[in-house]
Formats: C-alpha cells, sequence, structure tokens
C-alpha cells in the first residue's frame, strides 16, 4: 500500500471518528477555523455553505456556536483543532500560513501570497491549493466551489493530494 492509500484510510477513520460511523468517507469535509480573533461575521459565509450541502467542520469560540446553526455545519471546540484538521480533506486559512494545512494533508483554501501558494490548475496538474486575492467571503466561497468541483474527480484530487504530501 503506497503513502497515498495510507493516506486516503487515515483521513476515512477521523471522518468516521468526528462525524459518526455512518458518515460516507469519500463524502468532502470542509475545516473553517474562525479562532482567528477576526471580529468579521461569517454567517452569510456558513449560510452558502450550508445551502450547497458542503459538510463543514467549524472551530469556533462559545458565543460563535449559538449564531448559526445547520445540518451540515457542525461546531467543535478549539481543543479539537487537531482531530479537525485529520478529518477535513480542504481548510480555509485566514491567515495565509499554510504549513498547518498541508502538514495535515489538507488542501489549503487561502489568501493568494505568491511565494508558498499556487493555485491548482487540474490542466497544467500543477499548484497546492485553491486561493482567493482579497479576504471577502464572496472571494472564500467560490474558492472553496471551486475545491468542491475539484473533488468530485477522482484523478485531479488524487494528484492535488501527492503535491501535497511531497
Amino acid at each position: 500500500m503506497d503513502r497515498y492509500q495510507k493516506f486516503i484510510e487515515e483521513k476515512a477513520k477521523k471522518k468516521r471518528e468526528l462525524m459518526g460511523t455512518m458518515f460516507f468517507p469519500r463524502t468532502p469535509v470542509l475545516l473553517l477555523d474562525l479562532c482567528d480573533g477576526s471580529k468579521t461575521s461569517y454567517d452569510d459565509l456558513l449560510k452558502g455553505l450550508e445551502a450547497i450541502h458542503l459538510t463543514t467542520l467549524v472551530i469556533a469560540p462559545a458565543e460563535a456556536k449559538a449564531r448559526a446553526k445547520g445540518k451540515f455545519v457542525k461546531f467543535l471546540a478549539p481543543e479539537k483543532e487537531a482531530d479537525a484538521y485529520r478529518a477535513a480533506d480542504f481548510a480555509v486559512v485566514m491567515d495565509g500560513d499554510i504549513s498547518k494545512v498541508i502538514k495535515n494533508g489538507c488542501v489549503p483554501i487561502s489568501k493568494l501570497d505568491g511565494e508558498k501558494t499556487a493555485d491548482y490548475n487540474p490542466l497544467r496538474e500543477k499548484g497546492n491549493g485553491f486561493y482567493f486575492k482579497n479576504p471577502t467571503k464572496w472571494e472564500m466561497f467560490a474558492a472553496i466551489v471551486r475545491a468542491l468541483e475539484t473533488y468530485q474527480f477522482p484523478y485531479d484530487w488524487e494528484n492535488l493530494i501527492r503535491i501535497i504530501l511531497k
């Protein structure tokens, strides 16, 4: 079994631990960490993710948990962050530091910095994530949708994961 297959099995195991044993492991999972101290409201973004039925793990302080609820949005305490990263397929990074995301085998969705980031291009099979220029909820949403579309194509997704795991 190669490294990629072992990685996929571990990710499926973590998904089932966090989401329940009946959770289908090929279901995409997004991680959104709202513990960055930002006062920005992401309620509209969460509603949009709920509308497209994207399973989303949200790491948030207690006061944020009461605001937005949904069938596809699951709030986690900050101490569950490590488990959430191991279960998620892709993660939104607010501060632009994608090293923690990549270390945990998640595909980063972050602000484009031009140094460590290269937007994934499935035609060229190059890039290491999905990036936006301005950290608005709409640009984030567009990058999330691009990641979700790529996830639907196993060959492209495997290429992206193999790039990240190098």
